[in-house]
């Protein structure tokens, strides 16, 4: 018992830490985020320029997946 009590504290201890990593990170304008996630937009990733081609596979991807939800519902 007494061992999963030191556990869980180290666990506590170790969240807090993780959090107050971040936060201060978060302050100082260290962006702490998963790719392509970038807010201040000052991370490097460009975004795609939008084309007539992308629109056409959109819609082909949208066509076959209304057609598997039809089977589905069948």
């Amino acid at each position: 018992m007494f061992a999963f009590v030191i556990a869980l504290i180290i666990l506590a201890v170790a969240v807090g830490a993780i959090y107050l990593l971040l936060r201060n990170m978060g302050e100082e304008g260290i962006e702490v985020a998963a790719p392509g996630s970038c807010k201040s937009g000052q991370c490097g990733v460009r975004c795609a320029p939008v084309t007539n081609e992308r629109d056409e596979v959109a819609e082909e991807i949208s066509d076959e997946a209304e057609e598997v939800r039809q089977k589905e519902v069948a």
